[in-house]
């Protein structure tokens, strides 16, 4: 009874450190060794940053987990399993850093396999039961809805506001107020709420951690290929004092099986990390030879069939893991490049490099429309439609062809 016990601890101590975020891992080794006597900690190396720093980098992995944060608060409809699992992973995958879907309904729909209706149900759900609210949208009238109805703060005059935004950017609240028929102070008051609201929910997120310790993973070019250095390892710094001869208590010996398999899970997560580092480095090798112009696309859908982990474990492998490579620190999760659109074999980061490169070599008297920059991408061989041009020059901050004409 007493090995069939400790045998169900160890695989829960297992399956609670894999599914551990970066810093959670850290929060949780830190917090077992406080409570364990025979638990001594290595303290890991700052990289040369001052005490501040160090400060500020616990901040920012507080900060930059979206993907943690999305799997977390929808846990229990990834539990249900079956189409559910399926269905709510895969969004997750779509959110883009401003915590917008990355594609439409149609698109998913199409890549899952599955009719447009139930995606739409089941995005639907997650809106609701997400917080911050927002996250999920796919446009910012129904990022502002999704808030403003969290905030039951949705109006019938508030829903013509958002219906007309296009207007406000345009001619501004007077001419908002003409085109939606609605009296200026009426405007006036919708727009003083939503200036409140965010229209990018997931960027809180999304702080770039890279300069603020040292990577854990350094990729180099070898006479053989791409050889991976992994230089963190949570195991290594974990010390297990031996037992003491004399003054042997049940406790001590509870604490001491408890240590050790801590350590045990710390070197199968180890081991989870190296395989997946492995598969993206394998899949992405172009990418560490010219840069994101060669990303190709890859989700952790498939990195999760490929080495057997589930979906959520992956995501959690790569929340805060950061690889060093010709072209310098990067946050892991940049080499899971979703496609640019639905059949495509080009990686969103990919299509981004290709607009960028193009406007910068332009003739700011006479710039590149989208419609231009579509037909130049099909020559290189990239199809893509302008709808999608567009919106990947505007998440660059590239302003319009005629904006920039009136720039120059």
């Amino acid at each position: 009874m007493r090995a069939r016990q400790t045998q169900v601890f160890k695989i829960g101590q297992v399956i609670e450190v894999l599914n551990m975020s970066s810093a959670e891992l850290d929060d949780h080794i830190a917090q077992t060794a406080r409570d364990n006597p025979m638990i001594v900690l290595r303290p890991r190396s700052a990289g040369g940053v001052s005490a501040t720093d160090v400060l500020e980098m616990t901040a920012v992995e507080d900060a930059s987990s979206l993907y943690d944060h999305v799997f977390r608060e929808l846990a229990g409809l990834i539990l249900q399993g079956g189409q559910l699992e399926k269905l709510v992973t895969a969004l997750i995958e779509e959110l883009d850093p401003s915590g917008w879907l990355g594609r439409s309904v149609a698109q998913i729909a199409e890549t899952l396999d599955m009719r447009a209706e139930v995606v739409e149900t089941a995005l639907k759900i997650i809106q609701k039961r997400v917080e911050p609210a927002g996250l999920f949208a796919r446009t910012l009238e129904e990022c502002l809805r999704l808030q403003l109805e969290d905030q039951d703060a949705m109006t019938e005059t508030m829903g013509r506001v958002l219906a007309h935004l296009e207007a406000f950017e345009k001619g501004g609240p007077a001419c908002l107020a003409k085109v939606a028929g609605l009296e200026m102070e009426e405007v006036t008051s919708c727009l003083s709420v939503i200036r409140r609201l965010n229209p990018k929910p997931g960027a809180v997120f999304m702080t770039d951690a890279t300069l603020l310790r040292e990577p854990d993973v350094r990729v180099t070019l070898s006479a053989t290929g791409w050889e991976i250095e992994f230089l963190s390892a949570r195991a290594s710094e974990v010390s297990i004092l031996p037992m003491p001869k004399a003054g042997q208590t049940p406790a001590l010996r509870e604490a001491l099986a408890r240590a050790r398999a801590l350590k045990q899970a710390l070197e199968l997560r180890q081991s989870a990390v190296k395989q997946v580092v492995r598969v993206l480095v394998d899949r992405q090798s172009a990418y560490f030879h010219t840069g994101a112009e060669a990303l190709q696309p890859m989700t952790m859908s498939e990195i999760a069939q490929i080495t057997g982990y589930h979906a959520s474990t992956v995501s959690r492998v790569l929340n805060g893991l950061l690889i060093e490579g010709p072209h310098g620190v990067i946050a892991a999760r940049v080499l899971c490049a979703g496609a640019a659109s639905v059949g495509m074999t080009d990686s969103k980061p990919k299509v981004q490099a290709r607009i960028r490169a193009l406007l910068a070599t332009e003739d700011s008297a006479h710039p590149l429309s989208d419609r231009r920059l579509t037909a130049l991408l099909h020559v290189e061989g990239i199809t893509v439609s302008r709808r999608i041009v567009s919106k990947y020059r505007q998440e660059i901050g590239l302003a319009s062809a005629a904006k920039r004409r009136l720039y120059a």
